[in-house]
């Protein structure tokens, strides 16, 4: 009985499959949906700029808006220097943290705080264009696009409580149009008494978070927190 059985309920499953695919089959020839539409094609010369920047949206904003001028020279200057801006850079952070992160040390129970490693990786960050705005003042205004998906690689210790752990901070991606203002123009060098920087909006920044080498960021809700 247990082979008979066996074997009707294969047949069984068999035949069922073929109804189910025969059957769908027909429904999907001669049963079509009302409410999908053919897409409407036109020639990209008839589409508005919204419309190209969901198509294109990586196009440099020096094609998009007209205000910015291309600066690849400048581009390539930070590309040849960027293996000693690092270095710079880099230092110049770890000097102007080093203060900051002591004051910590001795308090909720951290006995010390150290970066392992620090370098902003062999990606160095692009202009996306450049605008001067005239103001006929004693004052200079640049608008730069920055864009920054760069490799950094940037590892702190922490210990307390007796424990050691590392953070590690990877693939940091910026997008940002900050505006420096140079103001008041003077006669003496550097030319400027004082420089200012704003944020024109909200700047994109992405990164890897990791704790003793595991993904921070896949913690269900911690990376909306942090953004």
């Amino acid at each position: 009985m247990g082979i008979v059985s066996t074997v009707l309920g294969l047949f069984g499953f068999g035949v069922g499959v073929s109804i189910g695919v025969l059957i769908g089959y027909f429904l999907f020839i001669y049963f079509h949906p009302n409410d999908v539409k053919d897409p409407v094609i036109r020639p990209i010369g008839e589409l508005d700029s919204k419309t190209l920047e969901g198509l294109l949206p990586e196009i440099p904003l020096w094609v998009k808006n007209p205000d910015y001028d291309r600066v690849d020279w400048l581009n390539m200057f930070i590309r040849e220097m960027w293996p000693y801006l690092d270095k710079a850079i880099s230092k110049i952070i770890i000097d102007t943290t080093k203060p900051m992160i002591e004051k910590y040390v001795g308090k909720f129970k951290i006995e010390s705080i150290e970066i392992e490693t620090l370098t902003l990786g062999t990606l160095p960050p692009t202009l996306q264009g450049v605008k001067v705005y005239d103001t006929q003042e004693k004052e200079m205004i640049i608008e730069l696009a920055l864009k920054w998906a760069g490799n950094p690689n940037i590892i702190v210790a922490v210990k307390a409580f007796g424990l050691r752990a590392t953070v590690q901070l990877v693939d940091l991606q910026v997008f940002a149009i900050p505006r420096v203002t140079l103001k008041p123009l003077v006669p003496t060098f550097p030319c400027f008494a004082k420089i200012l920087v704003s944020l024109m909006e909200k700047p994109h920044v992405d990164f890897g978070l990791k704790l003793l080498g595991g993904d921070l960021m896949a913690i269900p809700g911690l990376y909306q927190l942090v953004q």
